[in-house]
């Protein structure tokens, strides 16, 4: 796996949008107001307002994917190389949706 150029740059690109993610939170964090809005299915108003602290769940949560995903392609799908990457590509692409969501989300604020 640590030969294949399509899990190592996909590896990468999930680290740097997590690490993006995380700064972009810490700079924008003094300027958010008490309550942002996060759950967009919710109904429209005071449903959808969560805590500033609930932006970073985002980053959190796309990492906790990706290391679930490199658990389950190191013991269950090592032997398939092509279900090892398709598992390591959902993780690129729930890190790049959850870094769209964050910076939409930190734009319409701030």
């Amino acid at each position: 796996m640590k030969s294949n150029w399509l899990i190592q740059t996909v590896t990468r690109l999930v680290l740097i949008m997590n690490i993006f993610s995380l700064l972009y939170i810490l700079i924008k964090f003094p300027k958010l107001p008490p309550l942002v809005p996060l759950w967009y299915s919710r109904p429209w108003g005071a449903d959808q307002l969560v805590s500033p602290l609930w932006l970073f769940m985002l980053p959190l949560g796309s990492m906790v994917w990706y290391l679930i995903n490199a658990a389950i392609s190191m013991y269950l799908t090592r032997e398939y190389l092509i279900f090892t990457q398709m598992v390591f590509l959902s993780s690129f692409l729930v890190s790049f949706m959850s870094f769209v969501t964050l910076i939409k989300i930190l734009s319409l604020i701030t």
